[in-house]
């Protein structure tokens, strides 16, 4: 078969196209990863203020835009007045404890002391100890990367939510001349495709931060009553691991097992008992009931998501992943019922 020279420019152009678009991607994955939080989050608000809209005068989108985001500033001033300045401070306390955790290791009567000199390993332990207290101090020093990483923290936050409003404000009218642009004859199934897309997509998010905040308050509270120091800041930490899904939760829950245990044997035998009952709770009662039939990703699904999220924009590339991941699984459904099927049976 003779290949036309044209085809293969033809191929050879597409080619230099799909590179050219992949490293542009590339370059800016981070623009693209505030822009797709920025959606995520505002799916997540948008049925409040579809709610709060009517009962505006003249269902102005706007004043319900304006009130839900005066409740949130509310919401955030008295976290941070309630939470942050304690938070502060025992986390100072226990960026300062860091040095010391590795000599309790070694010295401590404890259940992982006593597991160290059981096992020989305690020449690990002190060959660590230089690194761990270099690596503590310095990062308790470095006053310019932390004002430098709390200051473009603090600029990806507001550009996040700036981009929230303005999409929240003008995504029905976006919404509206995209619909115009679908044929009349597919614009029925395409609507209850986005419909559904809609429904997985917010209820993720809106589950997601729900089931954080309730591993949160239940961590810090368990850490409270047995007496573990630093409770505040490891409850957030668990909030903010708990964000990832299948790893996550681990994660946090063994860095605060091995807090608890420094404490006491006691303590760490409970808040280990503590975390198995809880994932348990989590797994098949509050995701059931908080996400619903909202959410339907396979474990694989989401394990791949997370894997090439990660590895494109870290921990905030895999929060976004899970929303896509759900998104196109379902667009691939509907292609394989609505498609392939029919083709299958002409």
């Amino acid at each position: 078969m003779k290949i036309s020279s044209r085809s293969i420019v033809k191929v050879l152009s597409l080619t230099v196209l799909f590179m050219v678009g992949l490293v542009l991607v590339y370059k800016a994955r981070t623009a693209l990863i505030w822009i797709g939080t920025a959606f995520f989050l505002a799916v997540a608000l948008n049925p409040a203020v579809d709610g709060l809209s009517q009962y505006m005068p003249r269902k102005s989108r706007g004043s319900a835009i304006t009130v839900v985001g005066l409740i949130g500033a509310a919401v955030v001033a008295f976290l941070i007045f309630s939470f942050v300045p304690p938070m502060v401070s025992q986390t100072q306390s226990l960026a300062d404890s860091v040095p010391n955790f590795a000599n309790q290791l070694v010295n401590g009567h404890n259940f992982i002391s006593d597991q160290i000199r059981h096992y020989n390993l305690v020449d690990r332990v002190r060959a660590s100890q230089d690194q761990i207290t270099h690596y503590v101090s310095s990062a308790g020093g470095s006053f310019y990367g932390f004002f430098k990483g709390l200051f473009a923290s603090l600029a990806a936050a507001t550009t996040i939510l700036v981009l929230s409003v303005f999409m929240m404000m003008e995504g029905p009218r976006w919404i509206e001349s995209f619909w115009k642009l679908v044929p009349p004859n597919r614009r029925a199934h395409s609507k209850d495709l986005v419909a559904h897309m809609y429904r997985a997509v917010s209820g993720y998010v809106n589950g997601n931060l729900l089931t954080s905040l309730i591993a949160a308050v239940a961590t810090a509270v368990i850490l409270t009553i047995m007496g573990v120091p630093y409770a505040i800041p490891l409850g957030l930490m668990v909030a903010i691991a708990d964000l990832i899904p299948l790893v996550g939760a681990t994660i946090g829950a063994v860095i605060v097992i091995l807090v608890a245990f420094f404490t006491s044997t006691v303590a760490g035998i409970i808040v280990v008992v503590f975390f198995l009952i809880y994932q348990q709770v989590e797994n098949h009662v509050l995701q059931p009931v908080i996400y619903g039939k909202t959410v339907e990703v396979t474990p694989l699904t989401v394990l791949i998501a997370i894997i090439m999220g990660a590895a494109i924009g870290g921990i905030l590339g895999a929060l976004v992943a899970i929303p896509i991941a759900a998104s196109l699984q379902i667009l691939i459904r509907d292609y394989v019922d609505n498609y392939l099927h029919k083709e299958h049976q002409a």
